[in-house]
């Protein structure tokens, strides 16, 4: 009798190792395995739907600047310029009160979003070069 409850609990110890072998593939894939990680920072930021600025020119904006990209996609908002045909937003009035309603929500993220901007953007010019207009 004393042997075969051995014998039994042997076999289970045996079929319980084998439950610890069984490798979970969701997390260790090796697609998230990464050949420098040194190199690549971890961002576990979700991607937010930029706010868009509608502009008429791009005077004073940085508009396509690499550099200026980063800065107004770190306070969630871009600028787009507006041709003259344009369907959406055509008279002055929408597009002042679309803008005037993204910049209240951009307040409410950080207050000193536009000051901080324009820091930032007088930085960007002076890195790139980028005085024109």
């Amino acid at each position: 009798m004393k042997i075969w409850t051995i014998g039994i609990l042997f076999v289970l110890l045996l079929y319980s190792f084998h439950s610890f072998c069984q490798v979970d593939y969701n997390n260790n894939s090796t697609e998230k395995i990464k050949k420098q990680p040194e190199l690549e920072p971890e961002t576990e930021k979700k991607n937010r739907r930029l706010l868009s600025i509608y502009i008429k020119d791009t005077q004073n904006v940085l508009y396509g600047n690499p550099c200026m990209d980063k800065v107004t996609a770190r306070f969630g908002y871009e600028y787009v310029v507006m041709p003259k045909n344009a369907t959406k937003y055509h008279s002055g009035f929408q597009r002042s009160m679309h803008n005037f309603f993204v910049k209240t929500a951009l307040f409410f993220r950080n207050p000193f979003w536009k000051i901080i901007s324009n820091k930032k953007a007088k930085e960007c010019r002076q890195k790139t070069g980028d005085y024109m207009g």
